[in-house]
C-alpha cells in the first residue's frame, strides 16, 4: 500500500481538494477521492477511533486506527507525517504522506 490514510482532527470542516464528503457503512464521516472513490479522510483520532476501527500500533511504533477488517490503517498527520513515511503531494496538489 503505498499511500497512508489520513485521520484529521475533528476541526476539519470541509474534504481536501480532490476529495468529497461521504459516510462509510458504519455512519462515520470520511471524505472519499474523485480518483476512484477510496477513502482520503475519516473522522475521528487515533486516541479515539471511529467506529469499524481499533487502535493499534504500527511496524514503526507509530499510533494507529486500523480497520476490523485489517485491510486500512488510519494515521494521525496532524503534526507531520509518522515515522516511516515521506511528504509528499498527490495527483491535486495536496499534502499527503507516503510510506517509504
Amino acid at each position: 500500500m503505498p499511500w497512508a490514510v489520513v485521520c484529521p482532527t475533528l476541526a476539519s470542516a470541509a474534504c481536501p481538494l480532490g476529495s468529497y464528503d461521504a459516510f462509510d457503512n458504519y455512519g462515520n464521516k470520511i471524505c472519499k477521492n474523485f480518483n476512484g472513490g477510496g477513502t482520503n479522510s475519516i473522522q475521528g483520532s487515533t486516541d479515539n477511533c471511529p467506529i469499524g476501527t481499533h487502535p493499534w500500533v504500527d511496524t514503526y511504533g507509530n499510533k494507529i486506527c486500523q480497520s476490523n477488517d485489517n485491510k486500512q490503517q488510519y494515521y494521525d498527520t496532524s503534526k507531520g507525517c509518522p515515522i516511516g513515511m515521506l511528504p509528499a503531494f498527490d495527483m491535486y496538489g495536496k499534502p499527503v504522506c507516503k510510506k517509504f
